[in-house]
């Protein structure tokens, strides 16, 4: 098959400033790629990437743009032009894989393949404009059931493809896997206030953890998607009673990195408030597959990986005292047994590395260039 991806606008291929959707397609590409197939990955230019290169049996090409802009009109604009000037280069396929809410709204002739459009957030309706759709691709189960009630005409056309997680980050057996752990809870991801971050510093003062530290792994500014620094500012404050017992050393978008933070900590706690606005975030599996414990909040999509008391454990969010639900939690899955649970864990992990994804990714692919006329409609 010949699979073009065409990322969105701000954040460049490879992930040097992070982003989920940016790691996912920088592992499936060469995969692909790895199995026979012709991929091509359209990205933003970048300083220090070469326009076009050759890498790991993908071709990139990356075309104008810049970082996100702040005002919402700006933000839409700047994503059509880069849209546009996209469009006008990509190549002839057979499929076009995409997480731009604009692009596929475009008139795309059928040279370029068919469309599929990866939806890694809550839709609010836009995918009603879509016409002429192979497939579209929810990123969790609950992001797939949205799209099928807002576009009742596609609902035959929804596949839920999770992302996968990185591929440095293959899970080791349980024994390698315990490794000696620091009493540590962590977070990596955008420091951003969707993600619960004030939450998880007052619920870790409130609990009973003397012994323990708390982490949080991740950028703050706006144009990598976090709060800025008045955020920042915020939670530094909020924790300020914490004293060494806080750390907030900014991001890493090393892989090594990340794996060594992933394997040292115990806890792994993604206290997400984004109710519409997570898919299938990938950083507590990435936690799993090092051998963490993960405790989430009750959002849906994380009931693809998470099973209570079995594979993690959940708190309430939306309980009347979050800061109280989340602090006995912490408090439960510090006493729990991890050694136990980690065989789960890590099996749980091995559904979603990149190969296995990728395998999965391809099946549909070829599913929808057998179907009668292309499946393009």
């Amino acid at each position: 098959m010949r699979i073009t991806i065409v990322q969105g606008p701000f954040l460049p291929v490879p992930p040097l400033r992070g982003g989920a959707v940016e790691k996912i397609m920088s592992g499936l590409g060469p995969a692909w790629a790895a199995r026979g197939h012709t991929v091509v990955h359209v990205s933003r230019r970048f300083p220090g990437l070469p326009d076009q290169e050759d890498c790991e049996g993908v071709r990139h090409l990356r075309i104008a743009s810049l970082d996100a802009p702040s005002s919402s009109l700006r933000f839409r604009l700047a994503e059509l032009l880069y849209c546009l000037r996209a469009r006008a280069a990509l190549p002839p396929a057979d499929i076009l894989l995409t997480n731009s809410p604009l692009l596929p709204m475009l008139p795309l002739p059928d040279r370029l393949g068919r469309v599929c459009p990866r939806v890694g957030r809550y839709p609010k309706g836009q995918h009603r404009f879509y016409r002429r759709i192979g497939r579209l691709i929810g990123a969790s189960r609950p992001i797939s059931r949205a799209l099928a009630e807002q576009v009742p005409r596609l609902a035959d056309r929804v596949v839920t493809l999770s992302g996968p997680i990185g591929r440095g980050l293959t899970p080791p057996p349980p024994a390698q896997a315990a490794g000696t752990r620091n009493r540590t809870v962590l977070y990596v991801g955008r420091l951003h206030p969707e993600k619960g971050l004030g939450l998880l510093i007052d619920a870790f003062g409130r609990a009973d953890l003397p012994d323990w530290r708390l982490r949080l792994v991740g950028p703050w500014e706006v144009a990598a998607g976090g709060g800025g620094a008045g955020y920042l500012a915020e939670l530094q404050a909020r924790g300020a009673g914490l004293g060494e017992r806080l750390a907030i050393p900014g991001p890493s978008f090393d892989e090594a990195a990340l794996r060594s933070e992933y394997r040292q900590a115990e806890l792994f706690c993604y206290p997400s408030l984004a109710e519409r606005g997570e898919a299938l975030p990938l950083a507590p599996l990435e936690a799993m597959a090092m051998g963490a414990v993960p405790l989430v909040s009750g959002l849906d999509c994380f009931g693809d990986y998470v099973e209570p008391g079995r594979t993690g454990f959940v708190f309430d969010h939306r309980a009347a005292d979050p800061v109280a639900a989340l602090s006995h939690m912490l408090e439960r899955a510090a006493a729990a047994d991890a050694d136990a649970m980690r065989p789960a864990i890590l099996d749980t992990a091995r559904r979603f590395t990149v190969d296995a994804v990728a395998a999965r990714y391809l099946e549909v692919f070829e599913a929808l260039l057998a179907e009668p006329g292309g499946a393009r409609a």
